[in-house]
């Protein structure tokens, strides 16, 4: 199944994500017929045949793209054409089982949501973010698909990252923790004690609230909280590694702070990471950074097709049939 990627979302498209593509198909293991490519076909197909690709994945053409600083519904009704809903178009009609979208991230959800349509039984999706920590990869949920979240959201993020541990970090019990203020039961919004309280009462691993000095601790192997506050916690780990980087660059040890971020969070940056999953769609939807460059498409192709083979979604609507069942 093929994997149609949004060839003109974020800052250095699309030169940039031409060259990615390039690397999957001549260094990656990725061939033309896995790819399918959004954006201005004449650009595309130049920059391909001066990288060396000498066979080329179909197009679909368009020059509009939904910029960063455009609204997300906004730009999807001004702009019909926009690359990003022409890719989940080929999604929803079959012709990709799996997109890469860089760019305007709340584009990207909207338009997954509207386009692809939500999972039997799931009410907002969100986005799910690998980090390591102490025991290894660890998923943090929602990382800003839906700031204003219900109990019943949070805990089918519970539920879809639970089933999203299982199949790509091989965890075959995961733990759940609920990120909070501290860790009785108490603590915390009425909101998050509702959480807890649904948690607790259910089949899953739940090993109570996880406070914020405990996130790379490895004690949960799911850590669930609302896109507000996941999304904060996001941006202050990337601009913590970004800082370090920075400073080892600034005392000429480059190599060596790109090993300590490596070793505290992961990947060395961003471009590593590929992107984040969009979890509760439809469809596989990976949302990378609007800064990533070339090194990141080959993870991003490599983190879809591994979800897809998977069965990621297929294993989400198992818990969340099964869940309905028992309550």
């Amino acid at each position: 199944m093929r994997i149609a990627v949004d060839m003109l979302g974020g800052d250095y498209a699309p030169d940039e994500l031409v060259r990615g593509v390039a690397q999957a198909l001549i260094g990656g293991d990725f061939t033309a017929e896995e790819l399918l490519l959004v954006g201005p076909q004449d650009i595309i197909s130049a920059q391909l045949s001066e990288l060396g690709v000498t066979e080329s994945p179909e197009i679909i053409h368009t020059t509009d793209v939904i910029e960063g600083h455009e609204k997300p519904i906004e730009g999807m009704r001004s702009k019909p054409e926009a690359s990003i809903l022409k890719a989940v178009a080929a999604c929803s009609e079959g012709l990709a089982g799996g997109i890469v979208a860089f760019g305007n991230t709340g584009a990207a959800v909207a338009a997954s949501t509207i386009g692809l349509g939500l999972l039997p039984g799931v009410r907002r999706p969100g986005i799910a973010v690998t980090l390591v920590g102490a025991n290894g990869k660890f998923v943090l949920l929602d990382a800003g698909a839906n700031p204003i979240a219900k109990s019943e959201h949070l805990f089918h993020y519970a539920l879809m990252g639970a089933a999203f541990s299982r199949d790509m970090h091989q965890h075959v019990n995961p733990n759940i923790g609920l990120l909070n203020i501290g860790g009785e039961s108490s603590k915390g919004s009425p909101l998050l004690q509702d959480v807890y309280k649904l948690l607790a009462d259910s089949d899953l691993n739940f090993i109570g609230n996880v406070e914020g000095n405990q996130l790379f601790s490895g004690t949960a192997d799911v850590l669930v909280t609302d896109g507000f506050v996941g999304n904060m916690v996001l941006k202050v780990v990337e601009g913590f590694g970004e800082r370090v980087i920075q400073v080892g660059h600034e005392q000429g040890y480059d190599h060596q702070m790109r090993d300590v971020v490596r070793q505290l969070l992961g990947v060395s940056d961003f471009s590593e990471a590929g992107g984040a999953n969009l979890l509760g769609v439809n469809g596989v939807v990976l949302i990378g950074h609007g800064r990533s460059k070339a090194s990141s498409v080959l993870p991003a192709l490599e983190a879809v097709r591994a979800d897809i083979k998977a069965g990621v979604n297929q294993h989400i609507v198992d818990s969340l049939q099964a869940h309905a069942q028992n309550s």
